[in-house]
């Protein structure tokens, strides 16, 4: 476990900078927030920096992962001769990103409440739909993230591979493995054989304030995602281990 925690320490060194700088940018689009309160007549207006800096934190976990993997390239030979096996290795880059993803969210939800209260006067039913709608969609951005990162993995696990393997046609295989499976994931989401698989365990969310339908998801879908995540990062870690040379 301490040796574990050292490899985290070690991640979160490499990409604090880049975090620091991602607290940095919150802190401005508040203020442009609060400008554009100032400035705009429209009300839900002020909110878009806002949005458009939620969204983006999707990219948060694959950027970070993507840092630590680019150092951790420039010594790989450093790094493959770590008594560990690959999946501990890449846990805690994963872990790292996940870490400033949260604190990231959470930094922008609290400052999200501190903008809206005094804007607006709204009866309790409203602020229960406002704070749980949140929650949600800060946790499916989270768990999109976690997904784009461990392709990022991936993707770094086979390059390393390849780049010796065939050399300089290794990026053509590269994309293929990124279009193909998308490609039949796609075809996949479209068989029955989906549907009986992840349509079961239904979750339906209400947000009568808002005037919109109930949105429902699928505890299988739930469960699909998370075996593909759990299948994607060993198959990376058994890249590393088994087929990455220095």
């Amino acid at each position: 476990m301490r040796a574990w925690v050292a490899l985290f320490k070690k991640d979160f060194k490499l990409t604090r900078t880049v975090f620091f700088v991602g607290l940095v940018i919150n802190l401005l689009v508040v203020l442009l927030t609060l400008y554009m309160e100032m400035k705009a007549d429209h009300t839900l207006l002020i909110f878009l920096p806002l949005v458009v800096a939620i969204v983006l934190h999707i990219l948060y976990v694959p950027i970070m992962v993507f840092i630590s993997l680019k150092t951790e390239a420039n010594q790989l030979h450093l790094w493959l001769h770590n008594p560990g096996p690959a999946s501990t290795l890449l846990i805690s880059k994963i872990v790292n990103g996940l870490m400033m993803l949260v604190i990231s969210l959470l930094m922008l939800y609290v400052m999200s409440g501190l903008l809206i209260i005094p804007k607006f006067n709204l009866i309790e039913a409203y602020w229960t739909d406002i704070w749980i709608s949140g929650l949600l969609i800060f946790l499916h951005i989270i768990v999109i993230s976690i997904i784009i990162g461990v392709w990022v993995l991936f993707i770094w696990a086979l390059y390393q591979f390849l780049k010796f393997a065939i050399g300089r046609w290794s990026w053509l295989v590269i994309i293929g493995a990124v279009i193909i499976p998308s490609w039949i994931s796609v075809l996949l989401e479209s068989t029955k054989l989906y549907s009986l698989v992840t349509k079961w365990g239904s979750i339906t969310y209400n947000f009568p304030t808002f005037s919109i339908q109930p949105i429902q998801t699928y505890a299988g879908e739930y469960l699909y995602t998370f075996i593909f995540i759990i299948g994607l990062f060993f198959l990376s870690a058994w890249i590393v281990d088994n087929k990455v040379e220095v």
